[in-house]
């Protein structure tokens, strides 16, 4: 069984959420605003790194974001590749995958994370505990990693102001309280820590296979993911009354891998 970092994130998150995705195989026809915002920063990212700059004549806030990420954090702090895939195998036919926004200079990995709040000594914390870092560390070796975070602009377009003005004044408000807007976070982990996460990963993976094996058990929701990273579970509008031969117009399905 081939399983990514992020089925094992949901999982342990929310069974419900985990079977609708990698069950049942629904996939949104829409991804979350959100969502496509980080995707349209990331491609921002790695034309930075690829091309030498991005283009900004959208005006948006994820260009804005990357001209901060210009500003900010690439002169000091350079990747040499874009995307990187990992794999562990966990025996028995098992392997871990992933992938990674890139890798650094040093040779360690890189991930670009955006944030609706602010980055406070707090918010560094409860990232550095992020059992994806732990994953990555056990698929790689390594015990150390690169995080750059930014929050997304929260300030609106004034009425009457053109979309030029409103671009600049995001580009500006990068200019002020710097350090709780974008930072570059060094994380590292110890061979213990990452051995626990072995041992709880291989105890998930059985939790798994059973649900897949015996799709008759009830997989239980977990309410505090209803709003987690402050936006909506993209199955909230079928998790309270879902019938699996019912087609859903806000939903694809996929294959099962």
């Amino acid at each position: 069984m081939r399983i990514s970092i992020s089925a094992l994130k949901l999982f342990k998150a929310c069974r419900q959420a985990y079977r609708f995705k990698y069950i049942e195989g629904l996939e949104p026809v829409q991804k979350p605003d959100a969502m496509q915002s980080g995707l349209t920063y990331h491609s921002k990212i790695e034309d930075i790194y690829t091309n030498g700059y991005c283009s900004t004549e959208d005006n948006s806030k994820e260009s804005a974001m990357a001209l901060a990420y210009e500003k900010y954090i690439y002169p000091h702090f350079h990747v040499k590749a874009v995307e990187d895939w990992v794999e562990y195998d966990l025996g028995q036919g098992d392997t871990l995958i992933g992938r990674v926004d890139g890798r650094a200079d040093d040779g360690h990995l890189v991930e670009h994370k955006t944030t609706s709040m602010n980055i406070t000594d707090e918010y560094e914390y409860e990232l550095q505990w992020d059992e994806q870092i732990l994953a990555y560390m056990l698929a790689t070796g390594d015990r150390k990693m690169w995080y750059t975070v930014i929050r997304r602009p929260t300030i609106r377009q004034k009425k009457n102001e053109s979309d030029e003005d409103f671009f600049t004044r995001m580009c500006q408000w990068y200019d002020e309280d710097t350090d709780s807007k974008i930072r570059l976070i060094e994380i590292t982990r110890t061979d213990e820590e990452v051995q626990e996460f072995l041992t709880s990963l291989l105890n998930t993976l059985g939790e798994i296979k059973i649900a897949i094996d015996f799709p008759q058990v009830k997989c239980y929701r977990n309410c505090l993911h209803c709003n987690h990273w402050g936006r909506r579970c993209e199955y909230s509008s079928i998790c309270l009354n879902y019938e699996p031969d019912k087609e859903y117009i806000e939903f694809q399905k996929r294959e099962r891998s």
